[in-house]
């Protein structure tokens, strides 16, 4: 958390810590206020859908994949031009998954959402204990999110927004993307097709930026039930040490359980609703990365790398958050295992003896069956670079 630390001294990082659920909503308005750029709204059970944003934005789904296509089979003879066509046909998969699961089934995110919002009122979170606890997973949330917002939509702003400075510059039209909605080399043509290019990138950005922001939000408030656990665990030792009596010992063992169940149900309801959109999303931008890394060598394709960041950037969250609560996990397990149970009742033993078997099996952050960790990210990227390398052997 040093890093954590460093990054506060700059004020876009900085927060002021006002307790958990402060912060909690706090993201929720955030993430709300760009949700409302595509016409949704994630968290609140009572809104209409049918607005010209969001039916836009369904439409241009649907339209982008006809054009990739269409685009795609009008330059079936020139080779440069039709992979140029799929080189992000990856993410019209990936947005299909994010609005299935994300919107359509978006009421098992306000089931998330409103098991949160019960969890802090309960009287375990007025615990001064737990208020600290959660501070650093609140802290890493509000640094994460700065970066998804301002990484995501920059990074896509560019991708749209660059071709279309440098064709101007050079009076010669350059498209971001291969596919066209009008396969004509006039201005009036390159207008009409950098419109909708840069109307499906604004909707990439934002869906991009809102599900991923959830998923981070979810998953380190997840870490910081983990934290407060073992602050609850070390204060229960601290009171043991004091030759308390046994009543304080219960309380605060009661605690623990109560922080722990609500964890363990709070994960089941977190890897329902993520896991098969993980594994969709990790084959969707795996095969974004390939396609464009695979564009920039064969023809030179430069966004292609830009491309590649955006869609490893968005691997690395999940990959990122996953190992960091893997770990978290490992860490609750230890400490659970260094406690001084042999100090309780036989009663309070069977319950610490509980609480490590269950906690020493995880809900870990999946895509069905592969663990999304550190060593998953590294797999996938050598998969890739070991892909392209052939590729330039191939093409000396």
């Amino acid at each position: 958390m040093d890093l954590v630390n460093r990054l506060q001294r700059y004020r876009i990082f900085r927060l002021d810590y006002k307790g958990a659920e402060i912060a909690y909503t706090n993201v929720i308005d955030r993430l709300e206020y760009f949700s409302s750029f595509m016409g949704v709204n994630l968290f609140n059970r009572v809104f209409n859908f049918c607005n010209f944003r969001y039916l836009w934005g369904v439409s241009s789904l649907f339209i982008y994949i006809y054009l990739v296509v269409t685009s795609t089979h009008y330059y079936r003879h020139d080779i440069e031009k039709a992979l140029s066509c799929v080189t992000t046909f990856g993410f019209s998969t990936q947005g299909a998954s994010k609005i299935y699961s994300f919107i359509l089934r978006r009421k098992k995110v306000i089931e998330v959402h409103e098991m949160n919002m019960e969890f802090f009122k309960l009287d375990i979170m007025k615990y001064e204990t737990v208020q600290r606890a959660f501070k650093p997973s609140v802290h890493l949330n509000h640094i994460i999110l700065t970066l998804t917002v301002y990484g995501y939509i920059g990074i896509v702003a560019f991708i749209a927004l660059a071709p279309v400075f440098y064709a101007i510059i050079i009076s010669k039209p350059v498209l971001a993307f291969g596919f066209e909605a009008i396969h004509s080399d006039s201005w009036s043509a390159y207008a009409f097709n950098s419109w909708f290019q840069v109307n499906c990138t604004y909707y990439v950005a934002f869906l991009t930026t809102v599900t991923d922001g959830t998923f981070i939000l979810y998953l380190l408030n997840a870490t910081g039930q983990i934290d407060a656990i073992v602050e609850l665990l070390h204060e229960l030792d601290d009171i043991m040490a004091k030759g308390h009596g046994e009543q304080q010992i219960e309380e605060q063992l009661q605690r623990i359980i109560t922080m722990h169940k609500h964890h363990q149900l709070y994960m089941r309801k977190v890897e329902h609703l993520f896991n098969l959109y993980f594994l969709i999303s990790i084959a969707s931008l795996c095969f974004n990365m390939s396609i464009s890394l695979a564009a920039f060598v064969l023809i030179d394709w430069y966004l292609g790398v830009v491309v590649s960041c955006f869609a490893s950037a968005q691997i690395f969250y999940m990959c990122f958050l996953g190992s960091y609560y893997e770990t978290k996990s490992e860490y609750l397990v230890t400490e659970l295992g260094a406690f001084d149970w042999y100090k309780l009742s036989v009663k309070n033993r069977k319950t610490i003896k509980f609480l490590l078997m269950v906690s020493q099996s995880p809900i870990l952050v999946t895509a069905i069956v592969e663990n999304l960790n550190v060593a998953a990210y590294l797999k996938i990227h050598k998969t890739v670079y070991s892909g392209i390398m052939m590729l330039l052997r191939m093409k000396d």
